[in-house]
């Protein structure tokens, strides 16, 4: 990554919606360290001094002695530090820079229980040293964990487990929301992490982050308006996530546009081993194919058709298969990441 300097002489130029009276100039939204923030060259002032647009409309003056930008070059910038001055780098290549040391988290389980074993402890003296808000979230989402799956319920923890684990966060901080990092599990790991002394807690708290920024990496790489990723963060599995297919219509026999969705459960489970679970539903029901690793393990699924058919009564499922080709959901994932061709390992000498 190439350095970016804000500089300390005249670091901030205003918001070109900043109103002039009094002379004061707006600050924008506090920068935090780690984040990802998108800029634009918007104009330049000697060979290696350079006026970004960050945010909405939010000038700074900068310099970089290794790299030359140009008046209309986007950039992605990592904040590298934010005391006691600004300090930014360009991300050269963002999806291979994270890609890389994310691929080990890819499909892990977002399991909270061991984490939250040690800060409940009685008299723990760590645990002091988080804020009320973020044991609270911690405390919720290992809740919602643990709550039966059965009926509305078990959909509901999941949808409210989902929208708050920060899956958006970084985007919200792109667009200087105010409120981008609070209420979300993403958050309250990085509180963990940033305020502990012990390893043992950081670490646990350093793997989970590093599963939910595998998924929020694996979702840019294969572009929300084709394909939506959501982990699975129920701790039974050992591997989960849902693929959904974003372009949901198909062209009839009769010519017409009818409404399919296409989806998938991708998961790892200790006994059954890998399992894929594709769904293709339309307006008259539903076809689902269970994929297991074995024959052996495919033929014991199949043995409860009838019962699974019983379970979804209100939906007509209109064709049932079976079939034992499933992988890993973690070599599923990477393989789609991964264009043919390309290699995840650099073998030049």
């Amino acid at each position: 990554m190439e350095p970016i300097t804000p500089l300390s002489s005249s670091p901030i130029l205003g918001s070109s919606t900043s109103g002039a009276g009094g002379g004061q100039q707006q600050t924008p939204y506090q920068m935090q360290e780690g984040q990802i923030v998108h800029a634009l060259v918007v104009g330049t002032q000697s060979a290696d001094t350079f006026i970004l647009n960050v945010g909405e409309n939010h000038h700074i003056l900068a310099r970089s002695d290794s790299v030359t930008l140009s008046p209309g070059q986007s950039l992605q910038l990592q904040v590298t530090a934010t005391k006691p001055n600004l300090e930014l780098k360009i991300i050269t290549a963002p999806l291979q820079h994270y890609l890389g040391r994310a691929l080990t988290f890819i499909g892990q389980n977002l399991d909270l229980s061991p984490l939250m074993q040690i800060l409940q402890q009685p008299a723990n003296p760590e645990t002091a040293k988080l804020s009320a808000t973020g044991m609270n979230i911690l405390e919720d989402f290992l809740t919602l964990q643990q709550m039966p799956l059965n009926g509305k319920e078990g959909g509901d923890a999941l949808r409210r487990m989902l929208d708050g684990m920060g899956l958006q966060m970084e985007a919200r901080l792109g667009q200087f929301a105010q409120d981008a990092r609070e209420n979300s599990l993403k958050s309250a790991l990085l509180e963990v992490i940033q305020q502990v002394e012990s390893e043992t807690i950081k670490k646990a708290g350093k793997d989970l982050l590093a599963t939910i920024e595998s998924f929020q990496l694996s979702q840019l790489r294969l572009e929300p308006d084709k394909t939506l990723i959501l982990p699975l963060p129920f701790p039974f599995l050992d591997q989960g996530y849902l693929l959904i297919d974003q372009k949901q219509e198909q062209e009839a026999e009769s010519g017409e546009r009818e409404k399919q969705m296409h989806f998938s459960l991708h998961l790892a489970l200790t006994g059954l081993g890998n399992l894929q679970i594709d769904f293709l539903q339309a307006v008259d029901g539903v076809w689902m194919r269970f994929n297991c690793d074995s024959q052996e393990k495919a033929d014991f699924v199949a043995r409860f058709s009838d019962e699974l058919k019983q379970q979804l009564a209100d939906i007509p499922v209109r064709g049932l298969s079976f079939a034992a080709t499933a992988t890993a959901p973690g070599a599923d994932l990477i393989r789609m990441l991964m264009p043919a061709g390309q290699s995840l390992l650099n073998t030049k000498a």
